[in-house]
């Protein structure tokens, strides 16, 4: 409740003050307005441990249009029909912000990232220093494994091209636990989960990803918003590319695990097309006798779905 006016304020001190009064009011009323309605400033993203933060991602100069609508792509479900396998597709179309999506829920779902995980463990390994240029070179130890093309030396590029499992389980226990996390953190890879070894984790251990957070990742590569350098994204992209034509660029890394139980199957990347660019995720999943069989799939499943939604010309 409001207090009496005090004897000695007489009407006319009272009539002069009003607008000073009205004046003050209306600058309380606003302030606290603002202060309401004001977004919080942001935190800072926490330190890495062992050492210095991994660098804080920069804002690209022109980032791809968020999502303007999900297409369920019914038809491309029976393309994975007929060929008798489970799993997802998604494409992300930057130009035009769609996102058409195969098999909604198992798009949604984590699963093991196999050899996909070279991407960020390139990146990561640049960042740290344990690669410190394309040229960087493994021997290769003697052990005659079941990839006639991994037994024998290796450098960065040919690794990639050829997903040599020996030569990045060496680059992730260069790189150690406390530095794989710290940078994983960063990226905001996954679940994040390095757990069952730091040469394992991404295969046999806790590290799981779905399609669409392949595709989210991807997209943070090839605007330049991961927070690394542009000198390890520019290394990454050149050697991801798988194709290079006058009409389009196909950028991409396979994955397959396969144990006694189930297999998963990825090929995961983007298509440059002109002024467009295409996202893509794709997961086979089957048996543990099926990954034989889905091998193949993951690139000409992969192919019919981009040709399918106009990311690779008919002819590609």
């Amino acid at each position: 409740m409001l207090s009496p006016l005090p004897g000695c304020l007489s009407r006319r001190a009272l009539a002069s003050a009003r607008p000073l009064l009205s004046g003050a009011l209306l600058a309380i009323v606003t302030t606290a307005s603002a202060c309401a309605t004001a977004p919080p400033p942001p935190s800072a993203p926490p330190a890495a441990s062992g050492g210095a933060a991994p660098p804080a991602a920069s804002a690209p100069a022109a980032s791809a249009p968020a999502a303007a609508r999900t297409e369920i792509d019914e038809g491309g479900a029976a393309l994975l029909r007929a060929e008798g396998v489970d799993g997802a597709f998604v494409l992300f179309d930057a130009a035009r912000g769609v996102t058409r999506v195969v098999n909604p829920d198992r798009a949604a779902s984590r699963y093991v990232p196999a050899s996909t995980f070279k991407i960020p463990n390139t990146i990561i390994g640049l960042e740290t220093g344990v690669i410190p240029d394309e040229r960087f070179t493994l021997r290769w130890d003697g052990v005659q494994r079941r990839v006639p093309d991994w037994n024998r030396d290796h450098d960065l590029a040919s690794a990639m091209k050829h997903s040599v499992v020996w030569f990045y389980q060496e680059v992730a226990r260069r790189i150690g636990p406390e530095r794989m996390q710290a940078h994983l953190d960063a990226l905001g890879y996954g679940n994040r989960d390095i757990s069952g070894g730091i040469d394992q984790f991404w295969l046999t251990g806790g590290l799981r990803i779905s399609p669409h957070e392949q595709i989210d990742f991807l997209r943070r590569l090839h605007a330049g918003a991961l927070p690394c350098s542009a000198r390890s994204v520019d290394i990454v992209k050149r050697i991801l590319v798988l194709e290079q034509t006058p009409a389009y660029t196909l950028r991409g890394k396979t994955g397959m695990e396969m144990d006694e139980r189930s297999s998963t199957g990825w090929l995961v990347g983007y298509v440059e097309r002109g002024a467009d660019t295409y996202f893509f995720a794709t997961v086979l999943l089957g048996a543990g006798s099926d990954g034989e069989r889905i091998m193949p799939l993951r690139r000409s499943l992969t192919r019919a779905l981009l040709k399918r939604h106009g990311a690779l010309p008919e002819d590609a």
